[in-house]
């Protein structure tokens, strides 16, 4: 039995090719796999010895030669195939492992590996009698298996694994090659592995699951589950959705917390623990099972007050102290807790019928954008409440409207087809904290009717984005009404 080895990552190299000695096998081994294994003292025949050809043009031709991929891919069922090795004097190879130059380290046309992929290639073909490794998370199985062998099916799956493994490396040395810099490249080749089986999708008929892409370990891919419940698939987009407002937020203290997809408690204090109690206010009813984020570690404090208070299904933080979890879980047994790494944002994209929706992640404005259209002026406070209001209803459903006061929002109505009853429920859930607060409209008011409901439960500060034909109605409106209005350079749909 005759085993090839080509490695750039060559951990575990020093377990792996000792045990395949004394299993029976003889080791081929190219370029620095050998010189690696000549260091440690282990048998082996170099690549050049076998072909009669040394390594040339400084390393990019080793192993593309018959006397390599001959005895990989001659097919053991067919006479014909042994024949010709008997007549050339090679032996089958049964064992191929090999890992790729990391081209995602400094992506350059001397990292894209040829001769690697071929070899993958050739030893995934000829699975029926050929077994191809190329994670060394793999060698553990490969060794306990060196007694029996592997099975064709192992064999079939460990090909499946190549082939994904080489289109990941090819797709990332693709999209160097396209250099595309813009937001929407012309080609975007993703490669996804399934990561997690989720209990379900959005309801219990429908199975899900969480992909990433492949090569590719941020964001929720490294999130740390705590908790004896595993997490849904909503458990993990309600998630998300808190994680994205909270990074809008800035360095304060601050905790979001999301229902159905929208947000029901924001608010920025002194400390965490305040914030939370105040995002919490900002809608009871609705926190009730809902994601609570927090860009503070979880404390014992903050554990116990949130035991004080109906439970909620995910709690996502960047840390834990004191082992603050066992406060919560040791009474709430089903609630998860998610520790999460953080990550940059990412393209958004969106199945539909023969085809994907793909944009950027939406931008919010500053507060020095915002445009005043009335005589009154807000305060400094006022406008904090303003922009706060803004990322709220950026991060609802569409229609949003948002009212916020100190820093809470203390009413949100979110996921409306007519704004002015986005507007009547965030005012209805404000009741008298409307009073001297600011609200934001995620997109202009088409009639005055919304503007005039939000006047009417006693906001002081309004923005909403410019557009409509009744922008300089809307104007007068809120000039009239003595109250601040501005308008915003950009609107914030959110489906």
């Amino acid at each position: 039995m005759q085993a090839l080895i080509s490695l750039y990552d060559k951990t575990g190299i020093e377990e792996l090719a000792p045990a395949l000695l004394e299993a029976g096998y003889s080791i081929i081994a190219s370029g620095g796999t050998a010189e690696a294994l000549r260091q440690l003292g282990i048998e082996h025949t170099k690549v050049e010895d076998l072909t009669g050809f040394p390594s040339l043009f400084g390393g990019r031709v080793k192993t593309l030669h018959p006397a390599i991929h001959g005895p990989i891919l001659a097919d053991r069922s067919k006479t014909q195939h042994l024949d010709e090795l008997q007549t050339q004097g090679w032996s089958p190879i049964d064992l191929v492992v090999v890992n790729l130059y990391p081209f995602d380290s400094d992506p350059s046309v001397e990292l894209i590996d040829i001769g690697g992929p071929a070899l993958v290639r050739a030893g995934a073909k000829n699975f029926a009698s050929v077994t191809v490794i190329v994670d060394p998370d793999d060698y553990g199985w490969l060794l306990d298996r060196l007694a029996t062998g592997t099975t064709l099916d192992d064999r079939r799956r460990l090909a499946a694994k190549a082939f994904s493994y080489v289109a990941t490396y090819d797709a990332r040395v693709a999209n160097w090659l396209e250099d595309d810099t813009s937001t929407l490249p012309v080609h975007k080749v993703l490669h996804l592995r399934r990561a997690r089986e989720l209990r379900y999708g959005e309801n219990p008929h429908q199975p899900g699951a969480f992909y990433v892409e492949e090569g590719d370990q941020t964001g929720w891919a490294n999130a740390e589950w705590l908790g004896t419940e595993a997490p849904s698939y909503l458990n993990i987009f309600d998630a998300d959705g808190a994680q994205r407002l909270l990074d809008r937020l800035g360095a304060e203290p601050a905790c979001v917390i999301v229902k159905h997809g929208g947000p029901c408690g924001v608010a920025r204090r002194a400390t965490i623990v305040d914030a939370y109690i105040e995002a919490f206010k900002g809608d009871p009813l609705s926190a009730f099972g809902g994601v609570v984020a927090i860009n503070r570690p979880l404390t014992r404090e903050l554990a116990q007050t949130m035991l004080e208070r109906p439970k909620f299904d995910v709690l996502v933080a960047p840390g834990v102290l004191d082992h603050a979890e066992e406060v919560i879980l040791a009474k709430r047994r089903r609630s998860r807790i998610a520790l999460f790494p953080g990550a940059p944002s990412a393209l958004g994209i969106r199945s539909v019928a023969g085809g994907y929706l793909v944009q950027p992640a939406d931008e919010l404005e500053s507060v020095d954008e915002l445009r005043l259209v009335t005589s009154k002026q807000a305060s400094s406070s006022e406008l904090a409440d303003a922009w706060l209001a803004i990322a709220v209803g950026q991060a609802g459903a569409s229609n949003t409207v948002a009212v916020v006061k100190d820093q809470s929002a203390v009413g949100v109505g979110q996921g409306q087809p007519s704004r002015v009853d986005a507007s009547k429920i965030a005012v209805t859930k404000a009741g008298s904290k409307a009073r001297g607060g600011a609200a934001a409209s995620d997109a202009f008011f088409p009639f005055p009717d919304g503007l005039e409901t939000l006047i009417d439960a006693g906001v002081t500060t309004i923005v909403a984005p410019s557009g409509s034909v009744k922008d300089d109605e809307i104007a007068a409106i809120a000039e009239r009404a003595g109250i601040a209005f501005y308008f915003a350079p950009r609107r914030h749909f959110r489906h």
